[in-house]
């Protein structure tokens, strides 16, 4: 059985990773990318994204797993030295049924905060999409973190 995305052959995870539309990148790396996302669940909200486009986790190879993992490790410990947070989400939906919104596997890495209630969901629905230059203050902050933590 394959899972079923909603894909009308553009992405905009790789036109983001291409420059062919407006980013917060927090870091670029080898094999994967991870950005500010435009729904701010929380403040701080991010996706990690392998940087070769793959659908979702059935599509990946170990390396891309390998390499969004290892960022989600990163990128979390700076969310935690920029913003402390009380709690951190990490996670990932595949197939629209699960709640996958974009066709490029991606993994949500979202700090919560006493203020936003540990039972609370998240729908996009009910937040607005922000653009680049609103979410770059936060890119800003969690660049800088990042420089200064030591995490391979």
């Amino acid at each position: 059985m394959t899972l079923h995305v909603d894909s009308d052959g553009s992405c905009p995870f790789c036109e983001y990773l291409n420059g062919e539309r407006p980013c917060a990148f927090v870091t670029r790396g080898e094999v994967a990318s991870a950005f500010v996302n435009p729904t701010q669940y929380e403040r701080g909200a991010l996706l990690v994204v392998p940087n070769r486009h793959v659908e979702t986790i059935l599509d990946t190879s170990a390396e891309d797993v390998s390499g969004v993992a290892q960022l989600v490790r990163k990128v979390s410990r700076a969310l935690d030295a920029a913003f402390d947070p009380t709690g951190i989400n990490v996670f990932q939906n595949n197939g629209v049924a699960s709640g996958q919104h974009v066709a490029h596997y991606h993994v949500h890495v979202v700090p919560r905060y006493d203020a936003g209630g540990p039972m609370r969901l998240f729908r996009q629905a009910d937040f607005p999409l922000l653009d680049a230059e609103e979410l770059e203050p936060v890119a800003v902050e969690l660049r800088r973190a990042l420089a200064t933590l030591e995490v391979p």
